[in-house]
């Protein structure tokens, strides 16, 4: 199809909410007991990064890759997961519909086979062409470089005829540096996305994607 061919969607708090079993799995591994949830999702959404901040707690630890991958695997191994996000189900239906390539990249440090089980739980896991990690590629790499490996291994390196729906400025950040298309997705914590479009939920992202197929046309 020519326009947005490939959508590649973030995992955590786009397609899935993940916050609550996030925050409870790291209280855990840390002990720390003095940062509550709310507090918790601000360090996640600042620009620095939740490493930063955890590190004014932890120490460097917090900004360790071993540290984030035994804390995702302690996630998907007490297989307790989030909530799929209302719409979530729905819009990936759409999409497939309309003949879009449809892929997960997302910077969890651990590899793609650990999502299986929770997508399944999701039932979106045959609603998804494919889906990748950092945790495929490896602690030398960053989210820039999955993102380009999704948009070759998908869709032949075609920038411009792709897109990163996320909800998280740094993603947003790192599709601009690169030339990637990118929708931001509103929540209760991540107000000011700067991404080329933004939507207030994933049921508007089929309209967006239009509307962003017509200023690239």
């Amino acid at each position: 199809m020519n326009g947005i061919r490939l959508v590649i969607i973030d995992l955590d708090m786009t397609l899935v909410d993940t916050a609550r079993r996030c925050y409870e799995v790291l209280m855990d591994i840390t002990g720390v007991n003095s940062l509550n949830f709310e507090e918790f999702m601000t360090l996640y959404y600042d620009g620095r990064g939740i490493r930063r901040g955890l590190a004014n707690m932890i120490g460097d630890r917090a900004l360790d890759y071993g540290f984030w991958r035994e804390c995702w695997l302690r996630y998907v191994e007490g297989g307790r997961y989030g909530s799929i996000i209302p719409g979530a189900v729905e819009t990936l239906r759409r999409l497939r519909g309309e003949g879009r390539v449809v892929t997960i990249a997302t910077g969890r440090e651990i590899e793609g086979r650990f999502l299986v089980r929770e997508l399944e739980t999701y039932g979106i896991l045959n609603l998804v062409d494919g889906y990748m990690t950092l945790g495929d590629l490896g602690p030398q790499y960053g989210k820039d470089e999955l993102l380009r490996r999704m948009v070759t291994r998908y869709n032949n390196g075609n920038l411009k005829g792709s897109v990163y729906v996320t909800d998280h400025p740094r993603d947003i950040t790192i599709c601009r540096e690169i030339g990637l298309p990118s929708i931001g997705v509103l929540n209760r914590w991540n107000r000011g996305l700067r991404a080329d479009k933004v939507i207030n939920n994933l049921e508007e992202l089929p309209e967006a994607l239009r509307e962003l197929e017509t200023g690239i046309n």
